[in-house]
């Protein structure tokens, strides 16, 4: 039986839903003249359905706080929050099967361009907020006699989920590296955790994702069991950006995981908190705006990599098209026009 990924599924749930909900086939920006959601939404939903990631990487810790401090700004929804990744965040927004999701801002700019993984321009999502940066890591036990890119080729690796960001990222990696999955000797798609226990195990031997620095998983890898980070070269990075001008220079710097003293250099791209604009009226993303700011404090304390945010950090750094509420928001403080 063929084995489907988990994108594949998700996509697949995600237009029979929105089939059973009478969705259109058509989607239509939420910008409309007189600053309302073109999807008609009014109010906060009865459930904030939540597209995150996979247990073990912060975007899953950040959106469950985020949950308990939803509570109190809109006490007559719940949320749900969904182990799903920044692509099929996106298209479940996109569908109305989301209210609200992380993204990664290389995957913003494809959705709005409409190109791989995309089949087609997504114009029904929209920003509230630019989080922080998710940082490419390669992963290997400390005793591995891995220290390159070109030392993964016969190696197992895990890129993460089929389809998603951080498996994008890597094939691009490999391709400015002359390599492709052919030259490794396999590959396993799980989520953070489950990756760390089959390193851990020595089942695989490096784990690449997108992910904050630091993340716990990671952070437990380094304790318990040692763990060395791959450096990109400066022409792999480079082309990276080609590709995608979202991804951009970044150095994990010594002391972020506690045994690893040396800096690495590597690519990051932004994360941000995105709504579907079917779902999310002007109100409602005035609110989650204000919240996210108002209640910076709880994520700081959560993680460092949430130091950084502010109201005029996620204006400065902004990708794509900004929810009416939350241009209502940075109006608010002077911070857009």
């Amino acid at each position: 039986m063929k084995k489907w990924s988990l994108l594949a599924v998700l996509s697949m749930l995600i237009m029979i839903l929105a089939a059973c909900s009478g969705s259109s086939d058509e989607v239509t920006s939420s910008g409309s003249e007189d600053g309302s959601t073109s999807g008609g939404a009014s109010g906060a939903p009865a459930d904030f359905s939540f597209g995150s990631a996979t247990v073990g990487g912060f975007w899953y810790t950040l959106s469950g706080a985020m949950s308990e401090k939803m509570k109190d700004y809109f006490p007559n929804s719940t949320t749900t929050i969904v182990e799903g990744g920044s692509t099929s965040n996106i298209l479940g927004m996109n569908q109305g099967i989301y209210a609200i999701g992380i993204t990664n801002a290389p995957n913003i700019i494809e959705a709005e361009q409409g190109i791989e993984p995309f089949e087609s321009k997504i114009e029904n999502v929209s920003t509230i907020a630019t989080l922080y940066p998710n940082v490419f890591h390669i992963a290997v036990r400390a005793d591995s006699d891995i220290y390159t890119v070109e030392d993964l080729k016969g190696k197992k690796v895990s890129p993460g989920i089929k389809g998603y960001s951080a498996e994008l990222a890597f094939l691009e990696i490999l391709k400015a590296e002359g390599m492709s999955y052919d030259d490794l000797s396999g590959i396993e798609y799980i989520g953070t955790s489950d990756a760390g226990d089959l390193l851990r195990d020595g089942h695989i031997d490096a784990i690449a994702n997108l992910l904050s620095a630091p993340v716990s998983t990671y952070q437990e890898l380094d304790t318990t069991l040692g763990i060395r980070l791959i450096e990109l070269d400066t022409e792999t990075i480079a082309a990276l950006a080609e590709v995608n001008s979202a991804y951009m220079e970044f150095t994990i710097k010594g002391g972020t995981y506690a045994k690893i003293k040396e800096d690495v250099k590597t690519v990051a791209a932004y994360s941000a908190l995105m709504a579907s604009d079917d779902l999310i009226d002007e109100e409602t993303g005035y609110q989650l705006t204000k919240m996210m700011f108002e209640e910076a404090t709880s994520w700081k304390t959560i993680s460092s990599v949430m130091n950084d945010f502010t109201p005029e950090y996620s204006v400065q750094n902004t990708v794509g098209r900004l929810h009416v509420g939350a241009e209502k928001y940075y109006r608010e403080l002077g911070l857009i026009e």
